[in-house]
């Protein structure tokens, strides 16, 4: 038996740049262990925690294109959650489909679900002809991480079973994707987004005049009468100028400056919870706010590029440059009749045409002009539970965020949502929220239905 089940001397390393493994370690590249291994392989079977698409084609493509059609290649992946099977079975077909037009005719590429546990396997097998030879370790296929991994030659009784056992168990992406039902608190949050607001920027508003502490009172007192400061945004502490104002752009409106109230006018918190790593919000919400969203973002876009076309003319800069000058005249006035010293920024001139320029050149560029139009980013849910800390500490601000809102006189929808399931009005804290929904959902699914 020894003779016909061996294991290699050598081990196998991806990214060994990482540690310095002395010239006495016996070891060569895992990428190019498993190439050499592809390029005569008759049989390929590779089964992945989580998978690359790209550098699994690019593995198998190593075999001639002579001889893919005569070489079989059985693929298994897991599956991070049920909200992530529409995507995964996208990927799998999509690679299924690439290996059959690069020539390969017996290719199986299936899905291990992931209920009760994530399939966390990562295991490749070459057969040429009758000879086996074995890849066990930490590399998922395409990994770019540092990996370890052993090589075992010959025939593996328990190896083999266990490879029959998983295809026995895995679902064929040629058939149609189980449904993702949402029965722990895992695929509960796995199913939702995170959103975050970027802070807004100060893209139009430059102060003249330097002000400190002492200064806010009085100047508190000044601007609750009229001013006469032109060119002025009011919502700066101090009366900046407002590079807009002069431009005479239609409709200016101040949620384009970091001095407006949030950058956009789409909320989330109605269709969110508060948690430690960001608001929470189910996909549900998510292709309704995202619409919202895109239509705030592309009128941002278009009025941050008519101030820009407007700045960039002759006009634009000789009405910039005389609405700036009036401006310091006129607010150097207000200062003196209030008795407020505020001194002027130092190189104010120089760093005002620095200012200038740097948002010409910025509103002249359409992949900065959207960067600045932009106002929320949605991204999926990371999967954290492989973290206890970190789903301990996401699960509890979760539910505590929720117990508060939930006795509050006005809910949103989501907040109504999930205690109309429970259906328990002597719920009051987190925990006892999170106990529900737990008990609820392991019984009876959570549906999209159920979001109001």
């Amino acid at each position: 038996m020894s003779k016909q089940r061996m294991v290699s001397a050598t081990i196998l390393v991806g990214r060994p740049d990482l540690i310095a493994l002395g010239d006495d370690v016996d070891y060569v590249e895992l990428d190019e262990a498993l190439e050499a291994a592809a390029s005569s392989a008759t049989e390929i079977t590779i089964l992945g925690g989580f998978y690359s698409v790209e550098p699994i084609i690019a593995l198998c493509k190593q075999v001639r294109r002579s001889r893919r059609s005569a070489c079989k290649v059985r693929i298994a992946v897991g599956i991070e959650a049920k909200s992530a099977i529409p995507a995964t079975w996208a990927d799998m077909r999509r690679l299924r489909e690439k290996l059959l037009k690069s020539g390969f005719r017996d290719v199986v590429v299936a899905v291990v679900r992931s209920s009760p546990v994530h399939f966390h396997t990562k295991l490749f097998r070459f057969l040429n002809t009758t000879r086996p030879v074995w890849f066990v370790g930490s590399a998922n296929p395409g990994s770019t991480r540092h990996e370890l991994m052993v090589r075992l030659s010959g025939r593996h009784e328990a190896l083999s079973a266990y490879v029959a056992a998983v295809f026995a168990k895995a679902v064929d992406v040629a058939l149609s994707p189980p449904a993702a039902e949402i029965t722990t608190l895992r695929d509960f949050f796995m199913a939702g987004l995170l959103c975050h607001k970027p802070p807004a920027q100060r893209l139009f508003t430059f102060d003249a005049f330097r002000f400190d502490a002492r200064h806010h009172e009085r100047l508190a007192e000044a601007l609750a009468g009229s001013s006469a400061v032109s060119h002025a945004n009011p919502r700066t502490q101090g009366f900046g100028f407002d590079l807009r104002s002069p431009l005479q752009i239609a409709d200016v409106d101040d949620d384009l400056d970091g001095d407006g109230p949030s950058g956009s006018r789409v909320q989330i918190r109605p269709y969110s919870i508060d948690t430690v790593f960001g608001w929470w919000m189910p996909q549900a919400y998510g292709d309704y706010v995202r619409g919202k969203v895109a239509q705030d973002e592309a009128a941002r876009e278009r009025r941050l590029a008519e101030i820009g076309a407007t700045l960039r003319t002759p006009e634009g800069e000789r009405s910039v440059r005389d609405a700036f000058a009036s401006h310091v005249e006129t607010l150097g006035r207000f200062l003196e009749t209030h008795g407020i010293d505020a001194r002027p920024v130092s190189n104010r001139e120089l760093r005002f045409e620095r200012f200038v320029t740097s948002r010409t050149k910025a509103l002249s560029n359409p992949v900065t002009v959207q960067r600045h139009a932009r106002s929320m980013t949605l991204t999926g849910m990371p999967d954290i539970w492989e973290d206890g800390v970190a789903v301990e500490e996401f699960e509890r601000s979760f539910f505590e965020d929720l117990a508060f809102r939930a006795g509050g006189t006005t809910q949103p929808a989501i907040v109504k949502s999930i205690p109309a399931r429970l259906d328990d009005d002597t719920l009051s804290i987190g925990s006892e929220f999170e106990d529900a929904l737990r008990d609820t959902i392991a019984e009876e699914p959570w549906s999209d239905d159920d979001w109001e």
